[in-house]
């Protein structure tokens, strides 16, 4: 099960997610991940992508309005587009576009988790972690630095689909190793909570992130 190497950013996974619920409805079974991966690639992609630019720079534009607006009441004169755009350009693009492509932004919850000293994933914790994350009607995908196998690349990162248990089986975490853990779907924040809870034994640890005006 070695994943796709296209590295894909949050709103393409997020897009992909959607395609893949599409696909299932549609043809009454479910699809699984790697297969709406390669259908959305061959099908979807490159609309998806021209559709997504123009919006982009429609958003841009925007900002840069926002910005030649408040520039221009503080200097009290119109400071122009051109100047207005090359300052956005340079002092603010870096940072609209990092938090554009977060994954927050794009409707994923997140946690980090680290495995305690005695636990370490086997058959057991790796069933028993799969069957929690299937109770909930959401998309959970796990991180662990240096594994093998995954089922997608996100912002360089190989991710594995927690809900199934053969996959979860190579992570083959031990005592002190760090698990990122993100979701998405109507009931992500409550699975990610429940998950690193029983990777902890503890309580749902603090810090579940989220987009800003979730639940």
């Amino acid at each position: 099960m070695i994943g796709k190497p296209i590295n894909l950013m949050p709103a393409e996974l997020q897009a992909i997610l959607e395609h893949k619920r599409v696909l299932s409805l549609l043809r009454g079974v479910e699809v699984g991940l790697e297969e709406a991966i390669e259908h959305f690639v061959e099908h979807v992609e490159m609309d998806w992508r021209l559709e997504k630019q123009r919006r982009d720079l429609a958003e841009e534009r925007e900002e840069i309005e926002k910005h030649k607006f408040l520039c221009s009441e503080r200097e009290g004169r119109d400071i122009g587009r051109s100047r207005a755009a090359e300052e956005w350009c340079e002092k603010y693009a870096p940072i609209w576009r990092a938090d554009h492509e977060s994954l927050e932004r794009n409707g994923f919850f997140k946690v980090s988790v680290v495995v305690p000293e005695g636990a370490a994933f086997h058959v057991k914790p790796a069933s028993t972690l799969a069957m929690l994350a299937q109770q909930f009607d959401c998309d959970v995908y796990l991180h662990r630095e240096g594994m093998e196998y995954f089922n997608f690349v996100l912002q360089g990162r190989r991710y594995l689909n927690v809900k199934s248990v053969l996959g979860l089986l190579t992570v083959a975490a031990r005592p002190g190793e760090r698990l990122d853990l993100i979701a998405s779907g109507p009931r992500a924040r409550e699975a990610l909570q429940a998950m690193a809870a029983a990777i902890t034994r503890r309580g749902a640890p603090e810090g579940v992130q989220s987009v800003p005006g979730s639940p």
